[in-house]
């Protein structure tokens, strides 16, 4: 039987695993650990983290949102680093992809969650997600999302489309709030454009709880979306990873166990919880005897194929040698060079 633990990416409180989460996390291996800032102090810190989290049961990789600008979680070590929007609009997307993961393979971390392939659109994600997003055309989208794809995995380095379906017509930030997305399938199709362009060169998709009109229920809760569009209408095979099941747009949907089990059944292979650990055990145990065997599997199998995807851009990609220093000075380098570029 498929351990539902190994279909979750977990959260930790500190610089360090303290004797309690060890415990948590030796009884329940997740998949995946992902960092935040309140786990960033130092290089030596973060290797010594990195190591203890690699004795767990089972290996799990490392995972952070390195974006850029307003979401930069490397900032004290070797920002800050531009925003995505800010490189997108200078045509040095790829330059800052291949910084972003210099940094992170660096330090261990082998999947960046970013790039945001949402819309630009005034009134909601221009406001919303602000300086995350790179341009409202998808054209424009999907070439500075593919340039830094391509410079994170010319240094070893995954990375993950979101926010599936898109949160540009969202007028509401999902951290905090439920939102609804119009019903209109022309622009339905032009907020999916950039998943259907690049989910083979990404191979993972960070689904999001946006609230489509068909159900009205969150993407990330929604068989409809997750599955059915995700994997029908676009044609993604990649491994699909919830939204942090914590945030606010999910309040009335259930405690974090249920919401948990409702992600992977709807069709996340990997539920993400990324700070209430201690409610973690339970959102296992609420997969495992509510998610059906053969979606586990599937789910499972999913992730499998993504961390062979991992070791081989880890294979093929140069040694992190460089030491934090050098990066450091050459994204102050980038941000001069997009100043420049971007004040013609």
């Amino acid at each position: 039987m498929t351990a539902a633990s190994r279909l979750f990416g977990v959260g930790i409180a500190g610089p360090a695993l303290d004797p309690g989460e060890r415990a948590i996390l030796e009884r329940h291996p997740p998949r995946a650990v992902v960092l935040f800032k309140r786990n960033i102090q130092s290089e030596r810190q973060v290797a010594d983290l990195a190591a203890d989290i690699g004795t767990l049961p089972g290996g799990s990789f490392l995972a952070l949102d390195q974006e850029g600008g307003p979401v930069d979680r490397l900032r004290e070590l070797a920002g800050p680093f531009p925003s995505f929007h800010d490189s997108a609009e200078a045509g040095l997307a790829r330059r800052a992809g291949e910084l972003a993961a210099e940094a992170c393979a660096r330090l261990g971390v082998r999947l960046d969650l970013a790039p945001v392939v949402d819309r630009r659109l005034p009134g909601a994600g221009e406001s919303v997600l602000g300086e995350r997003t790179a341009a409202e055309e998808p054209d424009r989208i999907i070439a500075a999302a593919r340039d830094f794809l391509e410079g994170l995995h010319s240094r070893g380095v995954a990375g993950c489309l979101k926010h599936f379906p898109g949160l540009g017509r969202a007028s509401r930030d999902t951290h905090r709030a439920l939102p609804f997305l119009p019903e209109d399938e022309e622009e339905e199709d032009r907020d999916l454009a950039p998943f259907r362009a690049l989910k083979d060169v990404a191979g993972a998709i960070m689904v999001s709880h946006a609230a489509g009109a068909r159900d009205r229920l969150p993407a990330s809760l929604s068989p409809d979306t997750a599955t059915r569009v995700l994997r029908g209408r676009v044609g993604f095979q990649g491994v699909a990873f919830s939204d942090d099941l914590e945030m606010g747009a999910l309040a009335e949907f259930g405690d974090l166990a249920h919401r948990a089990a409702a992600s992977i059944r709807a069709g996340c292979d990997v539920a993400l919880v990324c700070s209430r650990l201690e409610e973690y055990p339970e959102s296992v145990a609420r997969a495992q005897k509510e998610v059906p065997a053969p979606r586990l599997v599937e789910a499972s199998h999913r992730i499998d194929v993504f961390v062979q995807r991992l070791r081989a851009l880890e294979r093929t990609a140069p040694p992190p040698d460089r030491p934090l220093e050098e990066i450091a000075a050459d994204v102050a380098a980038l941000r001069e060079a997009i100043a420049a570029r971007n004040k013609k």
